[in-house]
């Protein structure tokens, strides 16, 4: 982490955002079953900083995932070209209210999910 250490409130959004990405970096290494654990005490009120601090580098892009399933840094979509606004379009929070993250729906319209406790983001409004 940088010399300016997150909160542990900020913590926690960091650890969600990213857990996706750890997931299949950790599966691709061999090294599941200790991210499951170190998931697991975050889940039972364990220090998300400390796991963050442990899984997550500086400079690491944020993985964002594709509906094709394989990892890309961001989707470009095609100059001029305007889509309606989806229904139930707006923002998500945390569902147990214990981090600042927040998400809006994806391109097909998925709610989006709290990867730190494996549940649907809360809305809103």
């Amino acid at each position: 982490m940088t010399s300016e250490e997150p909160t542990e409130f900020e913590a926690l959004a960091i650890w969600c955002a990213r857990l996706p990405g750890l997931r299949e970096q950790a599966r691709r290494t061999g090294v599941g079953e200790r991210l499951d654990r170190d998931v697991a005490r975050v889940q039972e009120g364990g220090s998300a900083l400390r796991a963050v601090r442990k899984w997550v580098r500086d400079g690491d892009p944020e993985v964002v995932r594709a509906w094709s399933g394989r990892d890309v840094l961001g989707l470009v979509g095609f100059p001029g070209v305007t889509r309606p606004t989806p229904v139930g379009t707006g923002t998500y929070v945390c569902p147990r209210e214990r981090c600042d993250r927040t998400a809006g729906r994806d391109a097909q319209g998925h709610v989006p999910v709290c990867h730190a406790f494996g549940a649907a983001m809360r809305p809103t409004a």
